[in-house]
């Protein structure tokens, strides 16, 4: 990964990480209907990390990322 790449990811995740709050803070702002949103992003959020820490622990996946032609 080059520099350039990672300066395109710093920047969407940056990006993301605003958007994300200020999603947050208008569901907050809906108190009662928000709720529910705000419990449903969560989940997604646990899954999302639950997948990213797999991905990164599975050695089979680094094999054939590695050793296999496409």
């Amino acid at each position: 990964m080059d520099s350039y790449e990672k300066i395109g990811y710093l920047c969407l995740g940056v990006v993301a990480a605003v958007y994300i709050g200020a999603m947050l803070f208008g569901v907050i702002a809906a108190f009662p209907y928000g709720l529910i949103i705000l419990i449903a992003l969560l989940g997604v959020g646990v899954l999302l990390v639950k997948v990213i820490k797999e991905r990164l622990a599975s050695k089979e996946d680094d094999y054939y990322s590695k050793n296999v032609e496409r």
